[in-house]
C-alpha cells in the first residue's frame, strides 16, 4: 500500500518518464522542449506561448472496478478498525503537446511521448524511485521524499484511453479561453492510498486443537414453547425438536446465553428452561456439542454447532399495583441493559372512563453494565385516573394479557385521581 502522497507521486513518475524520453537523443528532437505538470489553461500564458513541452495533467480521478470493495468489512461490531481503510483509485491523464505549428513541433513531441508511454507502461519501484530521487530536490516537489509509491505491491500501470470529439470537446470547455492544444488521454491504474491507522487485532493462538467426530452435527426442525414454533414463556421450559442432538456433553446456545438442557432429552427431542437469564425478545437458538472436559486438555470445546432456529420469548407482567410513587410492574425476564422497553395502557371494554382510551409509555434504554431490572416503575403524572389493562413490549415483542370473564381482563391497575 501507499500514502496519500501516491497521487502526485503517480504524476511525478509520469513526467519523469516523458522528460527522460525527451532528453534522450532520438531523430527529429525539439530543442529545449520541457515537460510539465500545469493546468490547460497555463499553456497560453506569456512565457509558456513561443515554448515546446509536454504538459501532464490530472483530470480525473475515479474508483477502480475491480478493488474498490476489497477491504470490508473494515470494522468490528464495536466501529474499531480491523484492517486499514484503503483507497484503490485510477488516475486519468490529459497529455497535451504544443510547440511552433510551422515545424510541427507538437506533433514530433507527441510521437515521442506515446512512444515513451509504451515502452515503459509500468510504474514500477525502481522508476518510481528514480522519479523521487529527481525531484526531491526541487522545493516544489520535496514532499516526494516522504511518498512510499515505491513499496505498493501492485506496480501502477499506465495505458491510453479514447475520447469521442463530443468528450474531448467537453473536456477542454472546462478551461474558458484556451484554445484546443494536441492531447492524447492515459489512465494509470490501480493506486492504492492507505491511511496507517492502528487495527485492531484479535490475540495470538497459543494451541491449535483439532477435534475429529465421526458423527454428523446436530440438527434442529422446530423450536418453540408448548407447542411447535410458538412463542416462549419465561419459567415455561423450552422445547427442541430434530436429530441427533445429545452429544458427548450438550448446551443449548438461546442468544446471548448458553444453557444445559433439562434431563431426560433424547436425540430428537430437547427441553431446557429459559428462567430470568434469557432477556426477552427475538433470539437465534442452537444446539452446541462440546467436547468432554479431560485434566490437561483445557476447557470444552465446540465440536459440532446445529443450525440455528429463531425463537420469540415473550415478557410476562406478573404484578401490577399502584404505589405511593407510581404504578409498580414486576416483570419476568427482567429488563436487561439496552433493551427498548414500552408500557401500554388500555382501558379494559366496558370500563368507561374520560379522556384517552390507550397510554404509551416509552422508557429510555438502560446504560450497558446495569443490572437486570425485575421491576419497572410509572409515575402517576404519565397516566390518567381509571382502571387500566397493562402490557409490555421488549425489544419489540409484547406481553400477553390473560382473561379475566372477558378478553384479556388482566394485569389490570385501578388508578385513583391525582
Amino acid at each position: 500500500m501507499s500514502n496519500h502522497l501516491a497521487i502526485a507521486t503517480a504524476t511525478s513518475a509520469l513526467r519523469y518518464v516523458l522528460a527522460r524520453a525527451l532528453h534522450e537523443q532520438h531523430p527529429g528532437a525539439v530543442a529545449d522542449a520541457q515537460v510539465t505538470t500545469l493546468r490547460p489553461d497555463r499553456l497560453g500564458s506569456a512565457d509558456l506561448v513561443h515554448s515546446a513541452g509536454v504538459n501532464v495533467f490530472l483530470y480525473r480521478v475515479t474508483p477502480n472496478a475491480a478493488l474498490r470493495s476489497a477491504d470490508l468489512p473494515g470494522r468490528d461490531h464495536e466501529a474499531a478498525f480491523l484492517s486499514r481503510p484503503l483507497q484503490a483509485l485510477d488516475l486519468h491523464y490529459l497529455i497535451t503537446c504544443h510547440g511552433k505549428d510551422s515545424a510541427l513541433e507538437a506533433q514530433r513531441l507527441l510521437g515521442r511521448a506515446v512512444t515513451a508511454l509504451a515502452v515503459n507502461p509500468v510504474l514500477g519501484p525502481r522508476l518510481v524511485a528514480a522519479a523521487v530521487d529527481a525531484y526531491a530536490g526541487v522545493d516544489d516537489t520535496a514532499f516526494l521524499r516522504e511518498s512510499d509509491l515505491a513499496a505498493q505491491r501492485e506496480p501502477v500501470r499506465i495505458t491510453p484511453t479514447t475520447l469521442s470529439s463530443d468528450e474531448l470537446s467537453k473536456l477542454w470547455s472546462v478551461f474558458p479561453q484556451t484554445p484546443y492544444q494536441l492531447s492524447v488521454t492515459y489512465t494509470a491504474t490501480v493506486v492504492l492510498v492507505e491511511e496507517p491507522v492502528t487495527t485492531h487485532r484479535a490475540l495470538p493462538v497459543r494451541e491449535r486443537a483439532v477435534t475429529v467426530h465421526a458423527a454428523p452435527a446436530p440438527r434442529l426442525t422446530s423450536v418453540g414453547g408448548a407447542g411447535a414454533n410458538s412463542p416462549a414463556v419465561s419459567g415455561d421450559p423450552l422445547v427442541l425438536r430434530g436429530e441427533r442432538l445429545l452429544g458427548p456433553v450438550t448446551r443449548v446456545r438461546i442468544g446471548p446465553v448458553e444453557l444445559d438442557p433439562l434431563p431426560g432429552g433424547t436425540s430428537s427431542l430437547l427441553s431446557v428452561a429459559t428462567g430470568d437469564v434469557v432477556p426477552a425478545g427475538l433470539h437465534p437458538v442452537q444446539v452446541l456439542h462440546l467436547t468432554a472436559e479431560e485434566p490437561g486438555d483445557g476447557p470444552p470445546r465446540v465440536a459440532g454447532a446445529s443450525n440455528a432456529l429463531p425463537v420469540t420469548v415473550r415478557p410476562t407482567v406478573t404484578r401490577a399495583v399502584s404505589g405511593k410513587t407510581g404504578v409498580l410492574l414486576d416483570l419476568t425476564p427482567p429488563l436487561f441493559a439496552c433493551q427498548q422497553a414500552t408500557l401500554l395502557f388500555s382501558r379494559p371494554p366496558g370500563s368507561g372512563g374520560i379522556g384517552p382510551g390507550t397510554v404509551t409509555v416509552v422508557l429510555p434504554p438502560k446504560a450497558p453494565g446495569t443490572p437486570p431490572q425485575p421491576m419497572l416503575r410509572v409515575s402517576h403524572g404519565e397516566v390518567p385516573s381509571g382502571a387500566w389493562l397493562v402490557r409490555v413490549q421488549v425489544d419489540g415483542v409484547d406481553s400477553l394479557p390473560e382473561p379475566v370473564d372477558q378478553p384479556h381482563g388482566s394485569p389490570a391497575v385501578p388508578l385513583r385521581p391525582s
